[in-house]
């Protein structure tokens, strides 16, 4: 090989390297930029699984068990009123 064939071997060499090292760095800063996001998005889910005073994920799923427990409550009591209602109609039928 005589020198010009050699220097554009170094110049081809040395455009791969750069085009590599370029293609390095933007993969690294979209990699970085991605984690940034998931590790932000990770973090606002999680903080929806903690009692935080009332806007959390959890908070409402709290209030809405303590509602289902209230309503489950009332209907046991509306069952035995009624029952006692219609006992007592059928009592005043048999006398």
């Amino acid at each position: 090989m005589d020198t010009p064939q050699i220097d554009d071997v170094f110049l081809w060499l040395g455009g791969v390297a750069a085009a590599l090292i370029a293609i390095v760095a933007v993969l690294g800063l979209g990699r970085k930029a991605l984690l940034g996001t998931l590790t932000r998005d990770i973090s606002d889910m999680r903080s929806q699984l903690y009692r935080n005073g009332g806007t959390s994920l959890r908070d409402a799923v709290d209030r809405i068990e303590e509602r289902q427990t209230d309503i489950q409550r009332d209907v046991r009591e509306l069952r035995v009123r009624i029952d006692d209602h219609i006992s007592w109609h059928l009592d005043r039928e048999g006398k």
